[in-house]
């Protein structure tokens, strides 16, 4: 439980220290990913998009797919 919320996230740091957030699992990569420290000083991460995922080739000799997210607005 962190901080009375009985799905929160709990994320252990590099050196044994940890931090509770109250809040679901999903909430947690999207602030991460937006630039909020959610698991301690200096580890946020910013990406502004959009998102692209490729897809290894589906057998040998064929290209990767390369798909298109739309643009995140943030």
């Amino acid at each position: 439980m962190a901080r009375g919320f009985p799905d929160g996230v709990v994320v252990q740091g590099s050196e044994g220290d940890w931090a509770g957030r109250p809040m679901t699992f999903a909430e947690w990569p999207y602030r991460y990913l937006i630039g909020e420290e959610m698991a301690g000083g200096g580890c946020a991460a910013h990406y502004p998009g959009p998102v692209r995922p490729e897809y290894p080739a589906s057998e040998p000799g064929r290209p990767a797919r390369e798909m298109y997210g739309r643009e995140r607005g943030m």
